[in-house]
């Protein structure tokens, strides 16, 4: 048999009376209703500060962070959601919010292709300095299905293109000596470069995935010892810390 190809998003169409109704509630109503979440205009509902957060660490508006450490990861999981929807349905509305969020996300993204609201406002000089706690490789794996996903279904390489530059900065950074041994403190990063490399081309991120993979389980353990290394910064506070050695099970 030769190579297995996945279907074009757009070329699959269900007609179900049952999941059609369900495809429908999703996109007349739960995605405007989370579009109205991330920018905090659900009355009554405790903010969550996403949109916010990308127009602070864009220098957009003036104020700090909220929310938790991978806040970011709520308006890429949206802009997946849009993606999907838009296979199935054209929405111009819904396109064009997408698109501004993109935008929004490209202003927050630093001159040397750092992307991530919470360190860039709060601890610019701490970034990857706590892999378990700080979910930097969480949110951008994340960041980049959603991009893929944008791309695939709208042919737009905007948010692509965004998240290349913070993925040649991931694949820098990790080849460093400093950070040989580093794994993600929670994997996702992983997928989002493999995703990625099938619509770049570029063999440098399934590279990168691979080294990821490849590290985890081996000695040193780098998120044992991680908050030894200067620059170490602790996010969750946490009493329960992991332990200092493995302990074998016969």
């Amino acid at each position: 048999m030769g190579k297995k190809q996945l279907l074009d998003l757009r070329n699959v169409k269900i007609e179900d009376s049952f999941w059609n109704k369900y495809t429908k509630l999703v996109t007349k109503q739960i995605i405007p209703y989370q579009w109205e979440a991330l920018n905090d205009r659900i009355k009554g509902a405790e903010p969550g500060y996403s949109i916010e957060n990308f127009k602070v660490a864009a220098g957009l508006k003036e104020g700090t962070f909220h929310g938790f450490v991978c806040q970011d990861t709520d308006l890429a999981k949206w802009l997946e959601a849009v993606a999907y929807s838009l296979s199935y349905e054209e929405n111009e509305q819904l396109e064009k919010e997408a698109d501004e969020a993109i935008e929004l996300i490209a202003k927050a993204q630093q001159e040397d292709g750092y992307l991530n609201t919470y360190f860039t406002i709060l601890a610019p000089e701490h970034r990857f300095k706590n892999l378990r706690e700080g979910h930097e490789l969480y949110t951008a794996g994340h960041m980049m299905e959603a991009a893929v996903a944008y791309y695939k279904v709208t042919g737009k390489k905007r948010f692509v293109q965004i998240m290349e530059r913070f993925a040649d900065y991931i694949c820098e950074v990790f080849q460093q000596e400093e950070y040989k041994n580093a794994v993600p403190g929670h994997q996702e990063i992983e997928i989002g470069l493999i995703k990625l490399s099938e619509v770049t081309g570029k063999r440098s991120y399934m590279d990168m995935a691979k080294s990821f993979l490849d590290r985890r389980g081996t000695e040193p353990n780098y998120l044992v010892e991680e908050h030894l290394r200067e620059g170490w910064i602790d996010i969750f506070h946490d009493r329960n810390t992991f332990p200092t050695r493995i302990l074998s099970v016969s």
